[in-house]
């Protein structure tokens, strides 16, 4: 049996009940399923400002009720004394609020790191441990200068506490908040009043149980669903883009504009990817929707997603040749269907493709061999995706599950999917409920050896260097900021501190004291706008508080610059309640801010700084190392269908895993592709791209690699297996010339130990020697030799194109070989 029968079935349609029309939503509601994966920006913001709102109320009911701290006011006394006394009850009122909240809001923050109920209430059960022995150290202490040095020995030691994972992580945080309020309340509570105290920290902790449990308690089927559709909205918008783009590439020659729209179109592609991954990391028994296993939902989301990346990639290089018009017309329609998710429409365009291509008349052919192919993979594409659009809106309705198919309704249904009885192991881990971004490379690269200098070769676990950064730069904050007020040091203490906040690389901490800094200005001006707006009507400033901090909660990861915003508008409405209010002390808010940033950049440059180049090496190696791994594996299923290291399940893990690598890898260089970057920024755009299609080219292996075919003579599985160990020889020269290096390289360190010269991630300069004698030799000849020994099989068959697909990926990884500065030479010039 060869691929070109085995894929038959792709003119039909493969299963036998019609499905449902789809759905048709909001175009404001797909607009917020497609920028927030799962809501999961708009489920933290809501957690977090309606437990503050409750927790509030709680508090201000409890102060009320028992009078706890406050100070008797007796009949007859001197109006300005009550009116200190008033004063007073009202501070310490504020006091048990914001003790409550702050308790609120960490913990809001905290409990995506947690996926089972009991795991959430116990931690949320644990948090008010560190922050109450913290305030009890810092209420106990009077000395300030004593005082002020406890606070970065505090925070250094809670910093180091990420070692433990999520507890450590928060309870970090929490300790040192404990003895940063405990320092500012000294003067109003002492510490035989602690038992009030830890009353109201136990009333908050009652609260966000309460709020979280009632309203927001984790439902793994409803999370999955809510992400599906997320990643139904993205593949929408992708699919849109993608018809503009055909239009736009199809009307005119290559323009400013186009090349916009495909940046578009990558960002797209990878925002899929993203809702992609986050699907993957939350399947398990209790997260499956009925009707499917976590397996069978797992391969139907790759196909899916695979497929409409394809579709994406051959419809733009489609766009400017010159094709018959009857194509480009099924080419629109196919393209139209798959945005409308016109079924009939999408498998009756590529059927008119394929019919189209076997009439072309070979004596005189309208379309070029080149273009032949690429048709065809569109077309096939195009199928690939119907059949699992399909998949997705029959199983939920008709509540049968995939692997209710069996012998052969299985061969004939989903010949590759093995995965029914297999056991399915999520790839992805995330840290609250997102993608890790550079944290876990910038673990890996904290613990290697850097560049030439001696402080770049110093290697230690993340949590310690952070904790020793941060522990200076706080101790530099508070005596920078003492210097300038001995009352509102703390903004600069906050600034220091909140830089070094979900930051893992030099350049990720520029970027975030540059965003605060700038969202304090323009906080300053709102906050003082809205104060004079809202006066002293209470409720409206509360009105105030909650919504600034929810849009802060929810734009932050977008931009950190919208969370400063809202959080110096919450300030400003806190110092109207407590009648501190003037423009002058915004202005003094934004010095202190601007000089508890500055204190930590220098920090983060000169005290054993992480350079973002370093990180971005070790981030570019892991990239190749999982593309290599999973090519291996392809190619072994090329060999031997049989293999078990290239079944349906592992290969999908290890383009999974790939998948992560790369999404790790954009995290960690997104700071280097700024002007600030100078000329580094374009190797680092190049390494990308490249990095990109390689990707594709390795998905299409996996898909073209997965087909029985007829057996190859031994020459054709000799030349196969040189083949795959070249290409394997060629990317593990690259890895080891991005791996730490034990003596002086070669030419003048830029940012991280890169080359000035052009290399992004480490090796040589593109052109030069790689300082560890490697080099990248081409292996894409020998595939075509192959191809070539191919008993009978046409160019469009699964064989054939997976072997094409071999030699575009060695040609992408050679590519990105030399933005690497690894020098490439093809096969027939090296010595052998």
């Amino acid at each position: 049996m060869t691929a070109h029968s085995v894929r038959s079935e792709s003119d039909t349609h493969p299963y036998d009940e019609p499905p449902p029309p789809p759905q048709r939503r909001a175009g404001w509601l797909d607009w917020l399923d497609a920028t927030d994966p799962g809501q999961l920006r708009l489920r933290m913001a809501s957690e977090i400002v309606l437990a503050i709102g409750v927790v509030l109320a709680a508090e201000w009911l409890f102060v009320r009720a028992t009078g706890a701290l406050q100070v008797a006011i007796p009949p007859g006394t001197p109006a300005a004394t009550a009116a200190e006394l008033w004063m007073l009850n009202h501070a310490l009122m504020v006091i048990a609020m914001m003790l409550g909240a702050i308790l609120a809001m960490i913990g809001g923050f905290g409990i995506g790191m947690f996926g089972a109920a009991r795991a959430q209430l116990l931690l949320l059960l644990y948090l008010p441990l560190p922050m109450l022995g913290m305030l009890a150290v810092g209420l106990s202490v009077h000395v300030r200068i004593v005082s002020l040095a406890l606070l970065a020995v505090v925070l250094a030691v809670g910093t180091y506490c990420r070692r433990f994972g999520p507890p450590g992580f928060m309870g970090g945080m929490l300790g040192f908040m404990g003895a940063f309020l405990g320092f500012f309340i000294q003067d109003y509570v002492s510490l035989s009043d602690f038992g009030w105290l830890v009353a109201e920290v136990l009333i908050g902790t009652v609260g966000v149980i309460a709020v979280h449990f009632a309203f927001f308690r984790p439902r793994p089927e409803a999370a999955v669903r809510r992400m599906q559709r997320s990643f139904a909205a993205r593949a929408r918008a992708l699919a849109r883009e993608v018809a503009e783009l055909y239009e736009a590439t199809s009307r005119s020659e290559e323009s400013e504009a186009n090349r916009r729209q495909e940046q578009r179109l990558q960002r797209h592609l990878l925002r899929l990817n993203e809702a992609a991954l986050l699907i993957d990391a939350q399947l398990s028994a209790a997260a499956v929707p009925a009707g499917w296993s976590a397996a069978v939902l797992h391969q139907r989301l790759f196909d899916a997603e695979v497929a409409l990346g394809n579709v994406a990639r051959f419809a733009h290089a489609l766009g400017g040749r010159p094709l018959p018009r009857r194509l480009c017309a099924q080419l629109k329609a196919a393209l139209a269907g798959v945005h409308e998710g016109d079924l009939p429409a999408v498998f009756d365009g590529a059927a008119a493709i394929r019919r189209m291509l076997e009439d072309c008349d070979p004596r005189r052919p309208e379309v070029t061999q080149e273009d032949r192919v690429l048709l065809h993979r569109f077309a096939t594409s195009v199928t690939d995706l119907g059949t699992a659009l399909r998949a997705f809106r029959l199983y939920p309705v008709s509540q049968r599950p995939d692997d209710a198919l069996s012998g052969d309704a299985l061969l004939e249904h989903a010949p590759l999917d093995h995965l029914g009885v297999a056991e399915f192991r999520p790839q992805v881990l995330t840290f609250g409920g997102w993608l890790p971004g550079s944290a876990a490379v910038a673990g890996a690269a904290s613990q290697e050896r850097g560049g030439n200098g001696v402080i770049e070769r110093i290697r230690m676990a993340p949590y310690a260097r952070i904790a020793i950064q941060m522990g200076i730069a706080v101790g530099g904050a508070i005596i920078a900021g003492d210097a300038l007020s001995g009352r509102r040091f703390y903004w600069a203490v906050i600034a220091a501190f909140i830089t070094f906040m979900g930051a893992n690389t030099a350049g990720e901490q520029l970027r975030k004291s540059v965003f605060r800094v700038a969202g304090t200005v323009v906080g300053v001006i709102a906050g003082s706008v809205l104060a004079h707006l809202v006066g002293d009507r209470v409720w409206l400033q509360i009105v105030v508080v909650l919504v600034s901090l929810f849009l802060g909660l929810y734009l932050f990861r977008i931009n950190y610059t919208f969370m400063t915003i809202g959080i110096t508008v919450m300030v400003s409405q806190l110092y109207v309640e407590l009648d501190e209010f003037s423009n002058s002390l915004l202005l003094l808010r934004l010095a202190e801010t601007a000089v508890g940033a500055g204190v930590a950049i220098l920090t983060v440059l000169l005290v054993l700084p992480l350079h973002i180049g370093r990180v971005a090496r070790v981030a570019a190696r892991q990239q190749l190392e999982a593309l290599a791994d999973l090519a291996d594996r392809c190619l072994d299923r090329l060999a031997d269908p049989a293999s078990a290291a290239g079944s349906d399940l592992e290969l999908r893990a290890a383009a999974r895993r790939a998948d992560v690598a790369y999404q790790a890898l954009v995290a960690t260089v997104r700071p280097m592709r700024t002007p600030l970057f100078g000329r580094l920024a374009e190797p680092v755009a190049g390494f990308l791209a490249t990095a990109v299609a390689a990707r594709h080219y390795a998905s299409n292996l996996l898909l073209d690699s997965s087909t029985r075919y007829a057996d190859l003579d031994a020459r054709g599985a000799d030349g196969l297996a040189a083949a795959r160990r070249q290409l394997a020889e060629s990317v593990g020269a690259v890895t080891a010339a991005l791996a730490p290096v034990p003596g002086p390289r070669v030419g003048g360190a830029g940012v991280g130990g890169a080359p000035v010269g052009g290399a992004p991630v480490g090796g040589a300069e593109a052109g030069g020697e790689c300082p560890h004698g490697g080099r990248y030799v081409r292996s894409a000849s020998l595939f075509a030799r192959v191809a070539a020994a191919l008993p009978g099989e046409p160019l469009t068959s699964r064989p054939q194109l997976a072997l094409r697909d071999a030699q575009l990926l060695d040609g992408a990884l050679a590519e990105a070989a030399r933005w690497a500065g690894i020098p490439v030479t093809d096969l027939d010039t090296v010595p052998r």
